[in-house]
């Protein structure tokens, strides 16, 4: 059924698949670590800035009262601000606020689907080398 091949491949393949799968249970994919403190802000109005791009306007609740930051359009997804008056987490620094980080990496089930997949495929050939 398959091919036979020096038995090498697929046990490196085995041995691959199995480091994915500890991977996956061991690994912290978290986020990255916010710049500022993360904080509950409200959108109070949406606005063009000085360049003409549209811009949030968010209300964020600090340590010193309540301060107005902008959000670029271009950090929403697809570039969607979100309606007047909708509550939301933001980054806050003193010289700004942005969006929270997102983390970019494979999400754990991907991590442990991939090992999976290749770890069941591996044994397959090695049982059908027989």
């Amino acid at each position: 059924m398959f091919p036979r091949a020096y038995p090498a491949v697929p046990i490196s393949g085995l041995v691959a698949s199995l480091l994915i799968l500890l991977v996956g249970v061991f690994s912290d994919l978290g986020p990255p670590p916010p710049a500022g403190e993360l904080l509950r802000g409200t959108v109070i109005a949406v606005e063009r800035d000085s360049r003409g791009q549209l811009a949030a306007l968010v209300q964020v609740d600090a340590e010193g009262g309540p301060v107005i930051c902008g959000i670029d359009a271009a950090a929403f997804a697809g570039q969607r601000i979100p309606a007047p008056h909708t509550e939301m987490t933001v980054d806050y620094q003193p010289t700004g606020c942005a969006l929270p980080p997102a983390s970019r990496q494979l999400p754990r089930w991907g991590i442990l689907a991939l090992g999976g997949i290749g770890a069941a495929l591996m044994v397959l050939w090695l049982r059908a080398g027989r």
